[in-house]
């Protein structure tokens, strides 16, 4: 009997050997949706757009339709009905009797005169230095030399002048802008020691030749005034 018994139960463990594995029931999982942490919007408040400051303002003349850019105080000259001479200066007559001696003076603190003229007449084949030398009188001025430059939108001439009437004098710096075909404008830094300060330089880099041309005042910083007058009118 025991035998039996051993015999079956040796069976029994044969055919649990023998039994395929029983196989982990799957259950599928559903993708959990992922949550986006994403920053939340904040209502930034409206920077208001600044003025520019600036202690420049722009001139025109009415006649020929150039303009530019002056420190406010300076005063201007425009060019009269019977002349084409156009004056510049960052003084006035009381400055100019405080600072000078029988109507002399040796242009004292930083100031400074800008004659600016305007040529008709011009020859066109010419260029805009030799044009310049034909207008002003050959036999009297010399052209030393001439190099063309940018100032801002536009090109212009520095043209070196001798004065062949009096070889001691000085040579001048002229800068040339041919407004038209048969017209040239002509700007004279007196005295000549400004040219390269950054008031003059920002002056010519604002040089417009024609009306419908928009005036870029610059953003820096000009020579503090030496009139008494925050802006000039």
């Amino acid at each position: 009997m025991k035998t039996k018994i051993n015999i079956l139960a040796l069976f029994v463990m044969l055919l649990g050997a023998c039994a395929p594995a029983v196989q982990p029931t799957e259950t599928a999982v559903e993708p959990q949706p992922i949550e986006e942490h994403l920053p939340v919007p904040t209502e930034e408040t409206a920077q208001p757009e600044l003025p520019v400051v600036t202690s420049w303002r722009a001139v025109r003349d009415t006649r020929y339709g150039f303009g530019f850019a002056i420190p406010c105080w300076w005063l201007t000259n425009p060019i009269a009905t019977d002349g084409a001479l156009y004056t510049v200066k960052n003084y006035d007559d009381a400055y100019f009797n405080a600072h000078s001696q029988k109507g002399f003076w040796e242009w004292p603190n930083g100031t400074l005169k800008l004659d600016i003229v305007v040529f008709e007449g011009v020859d066109t084949t010419k260029s805009d230095a030799d044009a310049y030398i034909q207008l002003a009188d050959p036999s009297m001025t010399g052209l030393v030399s001439a190099e063309i430059q940018q100032f801002g939108s536009h090109s212009g001439t520095a043209a070196v002048i001798a004065n062949l009437d009096n070889p001691n004098s000085p040579n001048v710096t002229v800068f040339l802008f041919r407004l038209a075909p048969e017209r040239l404008l002509m700007v004279n830094p007196i005295p000549q020691t400004i040219i390269d300060t950054p008031d003059f330089q920002a002056l010519l880099t604002s040089v417009v030749l024609t009306p419908d041309e928009e005036i870029a005042l610059p953003l820096i910083t000009p020579a503090p005034a030496l009139i008494d007058a925050a802006c000039a009118g």
